[in-house]
């Protein structure tokens, strides 16, 4: 479809100049037809910016021929002002279609059509005859009357070249094409729409088309093209044709309102298919439809009585795995606490015999140091009965060398401190015997809850220290009958949990106290919490918010068996961003023993 035609009316006779008048057309048509098919909004700004691009080097070789032509200086002005006057408009023509493709109206394309013709046919036509004649383009004259005629014609080809296109295409595609005035009475009609209508090829009249649609269907059709013609809206609609053998045919219709310059309503134009092969399998699929229903309804009561029947396997095997669960959950943690026994068993044989050679070592040395700094005494008491000058020189100048008041303060220092550093030692493997009860039968005894936590404190010391202050707020506790070696693996877990949830720095705070007959402890922190919805699920074996790799979700599971074997209870309070706080309550006088 062309808005624009190239023909020898527009020749000027400078080939180069003809050829790029020639593209520039080609481009204006190529922006006209994107739009009126609908392009994408890439394509269209595709083509306007190339037409701005092609312009201004249209213009610059133009301009570029009137300088070496030495054109009038008037002339080339008013040619100049004509194509920056274009330039502009594209410009912001430009920045429009960015924002929005529906910039691009009717008018533009009027206005381009217009600024063409009239810019090739007169002021690039008295350019051209000034270049080949050696003429002052000021002394020539162009014919208005013929500069219409021209611009008249050329129009009209378009517009007889468009409409040629349009009925071509619409008789030969197997769709209902039409158009009505605004009396709703078909002006324009396809062959596809005749044969669909069976009605003879002539313009039909109202009665005529109203007539071949189903009598059940014309006041929906005629109230929908009405309404459209009231608010100027498009529409889509579904109707039936009866014809005279009393076939039906189904209709599937869109249309659009035709509005003139002036805001007039001027009819509509529409689109039609035949969907009648359609419906009869919306049909056909209905009633199938309606057959499958009844057969999943059949087979839904059979998997109903199917599933019933199963549901009692199901929680059967519910429960074997609740209880393969436990036993996995005991068999690791006894696994784990045999790894513990043995690592702590090695570890106290190792370094138990070397710490007693270094604090027996410690203890002679001292002495030894000891009796020489007297015998070091003696010396310097002699010092002053002394006659030999030169040897209490020598003997001075080298206590000065050695700095003997201070290495006989520091020397004794030195020893304290290396003696306090094989205690500390002592005591840890001391704690780990205790922890991993290798004095101990694993009995129920009456134990100090206190020493307990100390002892597992200094276990875990490593993974706190770098993290938390601990703060101790111990009460009153009597000795209690447990399992303390158990006991011992509950505070672990909960003190090492306590240390992974807090991030940078914080606090983990242990509390004891008494209640009723039984006896409390809390661990608490100030790390990240525990996010509600997974509250309900900590103590369930395997699960763990820890990530993948970090953790093996047993830990809370294996405390919560522990404490529940104590009859006891294990609360937890946690809120996101503030911490978190277990706390432990066991029965003072341990749990029934056929229970336990």
């Amino acid at each position: 479809m062309a808005i624009l035609n190239w023909n020898n009316q527009l020749v000027l006779g400078i080939e180069s100049v003809d050829k790029q008048h020639k593209h520039l057309i080609d481009l204006t048509n190529q922006l006209d037809e994107a739009v009126a098919i609908g392009a994408d909004r890439g394509t269209i700004i595709k083509i306007v910016n190339g037409l701005i691009d092609y312009t201004v080097y249209h213009f610059q070789h133009e301009d570029q021929l009137m300088s070496e032509a030495n054109f009038n200086p008037t002339m080339h002005a008013i040619h100049d002002a004509e194509h920056k006057e274009f330039v502009a408009k594209m410009m912001v023509v430009q920045l429009e279609v960015q924002a929005d493709i529906n910039a691009i109206s009717v008018d533009l394309m009027d206005y381009m059509v217009n600024w063409l013709y009239h810019h090739i046919l007169n002021t690039d036509k008295k350019m051209a005859l000034s270049l080949i004649s050696g003429i002052d383009a000021a002394q020539i004259s162009i014919d208005k009357h013929e500069h219409s005629e021209i611009i008249q014609s050329n129009l009209y080809s378009a517009l007889r070249e468009s409409e040629s296109r349009f009925k071509e295409l619409a008789e030969n595609i197997s769709a209902l094409i039409w158009i009505t005035n605004a009396n709703h009475v078909p002006i324009f009609c396809n062959h596809f729409w005749f044969a669909t209508f069976n009605l003879p090829p002539d313009i039909p009249s109202r009665e005529q088309w109203l007539n071949a649609i189903h009598p059940e269907d014309r006041d929906k059709v005629t109230q929908t093209y009405i309404r459209a013609a009231e608010e100027r809206s498009k529409f889509k609609i579904q109707y039936r044709l009866l014809g005279t053998d009393g076939k039906i045919t189904w209709i599937y219709e869109t249309a659009a309102p035709r509005v003139r310059k002036n805001g007039s309503f001027a009819g509509l134009m529409g689109c039609g298919m035949d969907i009648t092969s359609q419906k009869e399998a919306e049909s056909v699929l209905a009633r199938s439809n309606l057959q499958l229903e009844e057969e999943v309804k059949k087979r839904t009561r059979e998997l109903i009585k199917t599933n019933q029947t199963l549901e009692f396997e199901k929680n059967q095997q519910l429960l074997l795995n609740t209880q393969l669960q436990e036993a996995q959950s005991h068999l690791l943690q006894s696994e784990k606490m045999a790894s513990i026994g043995q690592l702590a068993a090695g570890v106290a044989h190792e370094i138990n015999n070397p710490i007693g050679y270094i604090n027996s070592n410690l203890t002679s040395l001292k002495n030894y140091i000891d009796n020489l700094l007297a015998l070091i005494a003696l010396y310097e008491k002699s010092e002053a009965t002394s006659e030999n000058i030169d040897q209490l020189a020598q003997v001075k100048a080298f206590k000065q060398k050695i700095d003997l008041e201070f290495l006989k303060t520091d020397v004794l220092d030195l020893l304290e401190e290396s003696h306090e550093g094989a205690t500390r030692v002592k005591k840890i493997i001391q704690d780990l015997k205790d922890f991993s009860h290798l004095d101990s039968n694993d009995d129920w005894q009456w134990t100090n809850l206190h020493a307990g936590l100390e002892s597992t404190l200094n276990i875990v010391n490593n993974e706190i220290k770098y993290k938390a202050k601990i703060v101790k707020a111990y009460g009153d506790l009597p000795e209690v009958k447990c399992l303390p070696h158990q006991l011992n693996q509950v505070f672990m877990n909960l003190l090492i949990n306590a240390a992974h949830a807090i991030e940078n720095e914080g606090t983990i705070t242990l509390r004891t106290g008494t209640e009723n007959d039984c006896a409390w402890v809390e661990i608490s922190d100030t790390g990240k919490g525990i996010a509600a919805e997974h509250q309900s699920k900590i103590f369930d074996p395997f699960f763990t918010t820890k990530p993948v790799g970090k953790g093996t979700g047993l830990g809370l599971s294996v405390s919560y068996t522990i404490i529940k074997k104590h009859q006891g209870e294990i609360q937890l309070t946690s809120l996101l961003g503030q911490g978190t706080t277990f706390r432990i309550i066991l029965p003072i006088a341990g749990a029934i023993l056929e229970h336990a």
